[in-house]
């Protein structure tokens, strides 16, 4: 068996799925890190990583239309083996529920849930004999609606939700395999759009709300992914983890 650590990055060129890969970029780890459209935050994302030692394959597909999921699979599949796998990739579309159109609710779970049983479908043989990790991003919207306006991200949320009910069953599918899945549910992150100018509002009102009195840096939350994607998360399997600072209890 090789030495290398394989990783698969979903979603992995910009905000928590690039704070993702860099917490995975290090000497003796190649990282396959799928994205959609940015090919700039794409190669940014990928120099990075590779200045931290990283070997780096960037995969550009839709995993949520038909044959991105092979794409991903067959950029892996030379590498011989995965040990970590990381679904982040998602559809963040703005519609109430009775507002919906059918095609965007279907692309939102083929991003979501259908991709990720497409790439263990595909690549569970993947996994080393001594097994792996699958960790999902999720998120706190599939908890609670902060408030009216926020019904805009029903699908998104539905898939989220589909998403955690597939951890929690992959996790038992694959326990012989000796093969954890867990689910990681972040409360707001200092991404791009967060952080935009005329937010600042907004910032003060989650950050007060907040017990540790702050929104969370991206990295933070990837460390939590990372711990899940770990041997020092090997005996947690079907849990969804929730790291949001504190946000949900209030």
């Amino acid at each position: 068996m090789s030495d290398q650590q394989v990783v698969v990055v979903t979603g992995g060129s910009r905000g928590w799925g690039r704070a993702i890969v860099l917490r995975y970029a290090q000497p003796n780890t190649t990282l396959v890190v799928n994205y959609r459209n940015n090919t700039a935050a794409a190669e940014a994302t990928a120099a990075e990583a590779a200045e931290q030692g990283a070997e780096v394959r960037l995969v550009r597909a839709d995993v949520g239309q038909p044959g991105g999921v092979d794409t991903v699979l067959d950029a892996t599949r030379s590498l011989g083996h995965i040990d970590v796998l990381v679904h982040n990739a998602f559809l963040l579309a703005q519609a109430p529920p009775l507002e919906l159109e059918d095609p965007i609710f279907d692309e939102a779970m083929a991003v979501g849930p259908k991709a990720l049983l497409g790439l263990l479908r595909g690549g569970v043989d993947l996994f080393a004999e001594g097994g792996g990790h699958v960790v999902a991003t999720l998120s706190l919207a599939t908890r609670r609606v902060f408030n009216k306006r926020g019904t805009g991200y029903f699908p998104m949320a539905a898939a989220k939700a589909a998403l955690e009910v597939a951890v929690r069953y992959l996790a038992i599918d694959l326990a012989a395999k000796n093969i954890t899945v867990n689910g990681v549910a972040a409360g707001y992150i200092a991404t791009d759009s967060m952080m935009a100018e005329g937010q600042e509002l907004f910032r003060q009102q989650i950050s007060a709300k907040t017990p540790l009195g702050r929104i969370a840096d991206p990295a933070e939350v990837a460390d939590v992914v990372h711990f899940l994607g770990s041997p020092a998360g090997r005996w947690m399997t079907g849990q969804i983890v929730v790291a949001d600072g504190g946000f949900s209890l209030i």
